[in-house]
């Protein structure tokens, strides 16, 4: 016959090891989804990065419009006319990229390529500073230009 002492014992480990586990889980889920709607470089390993801002639900409102360029080393938009450099987009969460040649993003559902015109909400912000995000992960040829912060809301 079975020690009494004993099968409570085993029961209370299995008990404490289960909800251990089930806590592990919801930590790891948690980190998941927090790192899931920060910012992140795409197309790490390729000579254009595309930055992908954080999850905001909101963001500036001005239009920004240009034709779509590897803008010293990032994705962007192609300079003007009188012009020296392009402007760096940090594009809306939920951004996917397509390699490899060539390169596609694609925005809200819609696919683009080098080359094509794209309009997208959000603000002028300058240059990236020491302090932002992606300053240290970006060629020094991304931080010299203009950079467009597109909203996701």
């Amino acid at each position: 016959m079975a020690d009494p002492d004993l099968t409570r014992t085993a029961r209370r480990r299995r008990i404490i090891g289960g909800a251990l586990v089930a806590a592990f889980a919801v930590v790891l889920i948690a980190i998941v989804v927090v790192r899931s709607n920060g910012e992140k470089v795409l197309n790490e390993n390729a000579e254009t990065l595309v930055l992908v801002g954080e999850k905001t639900g909101g963001g500036m409102d001005a239009l920004g419009r240009g034709t779509l360029a590897d803008v010293g080393g990032c994705l962007g938009w192609a300079p003007s006319a009188g012009e020296e450099r392009g402007t760096v987009v940090i594009w809306p969460h939920g951004t996917t990229i397509k390699t490899p040649d060539p390169l596609r993003v694609t925005v809200d559902g819609t696919t683009y390529e080098l080359g094509d015109s794209v309009e997208l909400g959000g603000g002028t912000v300058g240059p990236l500073a020491p302090s932002d995000h992606f300053y240290d992960k970006v060629p020094a040829g991304c931080r010299a230009s203009d950079v467009f912060v597109a909203s996701d809301g």
